[in-house]
């Protein structure tokens, strides 16, 4: 059976730069968002002019309760307008996984920005910390991918400086998990690599599967770092086992593969390993 190697599996096109963290957060794209129209007055349902997140919450939920769902997605609408992160990552996940709407990936995209766009707002240790580092991982992946039913074409480049900002500026373990596979890609070099490989064990210390995974199959392989089969075995096996459905088929592929290469003695060894 044939080696399954990491950078056959993780590769990108060779003119892909690693952006620095100056970059990224000097980079963004002009997108003009909308504005939208609502079916209810705001000022009859909030006094204040930028209400909390949890009085924005609160009014959805109960118009949600009630049945009045066009009301209840206006008041998020409302909210997204007046600058609300939470509300407009409410929105951007409903509108990307379609959740009570309809799909629409322009839709996420729009409100995942709104976020982005004021990165520079964000506190440690509120909530909108943490949104904001989500939110450009999202940006990231509609950028690798593209909205081609929006026109909005692939962009490589705009892509890293999402998941770069994500990771180094917000430390969000998804973004360093994206970040590490392009580090540890086609055309990247040894620094590069060595970045990567930090990358991923940042992701992997707070619990990200994937990252773990292929920690562990590099350890395996020993590419990009000292080759420990048991080790990298035992990785592989933990990660297999908490890894998400969205991940579980690849992360089962690198396991099983490891451990089918593996002599019989590190195959002992990585069970006892586990087990205890």
């Amino acid at each position: 059976m044939p080696t399954f190697k990491l950078k056959n599996i993780m590769a990108i096109s060779s003119n892909i730069k690693i952006v620095t963290l100056v970059l990224a957060l000097g980079v963004g794209s002009n997108l003009v968002l909308p504005e939208y129209s609502f079916a209810f007055d705001p000022r009859k349902v909030f006094k204040e002019e930028k209400p909390s997140t949890r009085k924005i919450l609160r009014h959805y939920f109960m118009k949600k309760k009630r049945g009045e769902v066009k009301e209840a997605h206006d008041i998020l609408k409302y909210a997204a307008q007046q600058g609300n992160p939470a509300a407009q990552w409410k929105l951007g996940r409903m509108y990307e996984r379609g959740e009570g709407v309809k799909k629409n990936a322009l839709e996420a995209f729009n409100f995942y920005k709104m976020i982005a766009d004021r990165y520079g707002e964000a506190q440690p240790g509120r909530p909108e910390w943490r949104i904001t580092g989500k939110a450009m991982v999202a940006l990231g992946h509609y950028y690798t991918k593209g909205i081609p039913e929006a026109g909005i074409s692939p962009n490589a480049e705009e892509a890293m400086v999402m998941y770069t900002t994500s990771a180094m500026y917000f430390s969000d373990p998804d973004a360093q998990f994206e970040l590490g596979k392009l580090m540890l890609g086609k055309g990247a070099g040894p620094e590069q690599n060595r970045q990567g490989i930090r990358m991923l064990n940042l992701s992997r210390k707070k619990g990200h599967a994937g990252s773990q995974a292929l920690l562990g199959h590099a350890l395996v392989e020993g590419e990009f770092i000292l080759q420990n089969v048991v080790r990298g075995l035992v990785m592989l096996t933990k990660a297999e086992r908490r890894a998400t459905h969205d991940i579980r088929d690849w992360v089962q592929d690198l396991q099983q593969q490891a451990f089918a290469l593996a002599t019989v003695d590190q195959r002992r060894a990585a069970i006892s390993k586990i087990q205890q």
